[in-house]
């Protein structure tokens, strides 16, 4: 015999429906659940795509009287204690929350940023992250995502490290994963030796002030980021846009700042004489290319 819902959850569901229908009606574009029927997850989206997450959740309640996604805070095991480490390709701009699929594995997770991620590192899910290997931090949320084809679990992200630019990687894993306890630092030397010029990136204008500028070798520059943009100072061709944008002398390695938010500076050390060429690879496209000339 088919047990129905009770009348008292099908009133809680048709009054939770009609406040979400209300807000995605008014543009609302953060809509929080009632207190009974909570995610504890708490994210900007876009009104409609609440609005279909309630709906494909209303076709669970009505079959199994749960609340699926959403259920019930009483019945939920919290996991949050526990962190989770995974490694897989990053997938992007499919119109959904960003897939992570694990390394070597079929498995698939949607993404969703914890609280203030995206305000930490504005650029986690920009396209420029699309199709690597990273490496992630965070929970499994108790939910899937009810609007993904696959119902795929959610894990909620407090981190996210780019492990390398492709998914289809020859070294080991491990070595790649080498560098992920080590502190991160935003200068490749802490304390550098000798004179050090300052290149500013400020103002609405996406350039390096100034774009070419003349040191002798063992003389450190200074970039600083005084704009509302977010930069970076990268030296190396497999990073850049146009590989011809990049110039290094024969015997130099290649550098790169990673990104540098609001207020943050990078230094590097140019012990190589010779001509170095960099980009910012998030603007490159907008010509924002620098100069440094290294004299003997």
């Amino acid at each position: 015999m088919t047990t129905l819902p009770s009348i008292g959850k099908v009133v809680s569901y048709l009054l939770a429906l009609m406040i979400v229908s209300t807000a995605a009606s008014r543009g609302i574009a953060q809509v929080t659940a009632p207190t009974t029927y909570t995610t504890h997850f708490t994210k900007k989206v876009e009104s409609r795509r609440i609005l279909r997450l309630y709906i494909a959740g209303s076709a669970m309640f009505m079959r199994t009287g749960r609340w699926d996604p959403l259920v019930p805070v009483s019945r939920r095991t919290s996991n949050r204690s526990a962190t989770t480490e995974l490694d897989g390709c990053l997938t992007i701009g499919d119109g959904s929350m960003p897939k992570l699929t694990l390394f070597r594995s079929r498995k698939t997770y949607r993404l969703a940023p914890r609280a203030n991620l995206q305000k930490d590192d504005p650029l986690v899910f920009a396209p420029i992250n699309a199709n690597t290997l990273v490496h992630v931090t965070g929970h499994v949320a108790p939910f899937v995502d009810a609007y993904d084809a696959d119902h795929s679990p959610v894990f909620v992200v407090d981190s996210l490290v780019k492990l390398a630019t492709t998914c289809n990687i020859t070294v080991p894993l491990a070595r790649l994963r080498e560098g992920l306890g080590k502190p991160k630092t935003t200068t490749t030397a802490p304390s550098l030796p000798g004179n050090t010029s300052v290149v500013d990136m400020s103002g609405e204008l996406l350039v390096f002030d100034p774009p070419t500028i003349t040191i002798k070798a063992g003389e450190t520059v200074e970039w600083k980021n005084s704009s509302r943009e977010v930069h970076t100072v990268t030296a190396d061709p497999r990073k850049a846009t146009n590989a011809q944008d990049v110039e290094l002398p024969k015997s130099a390695k290649p550098f790169d700042s990673g990104y540098l938010n609001p207020g943050q500076t990078y230094r590097h050390l140019f012990r190589t004489p010779g001509t170095y060429r960099y980009v910012c690879t998030l603007h490159e496209v907008q010509q924002m290319i620098g100069q440094v000339i290294v004299k003997p």
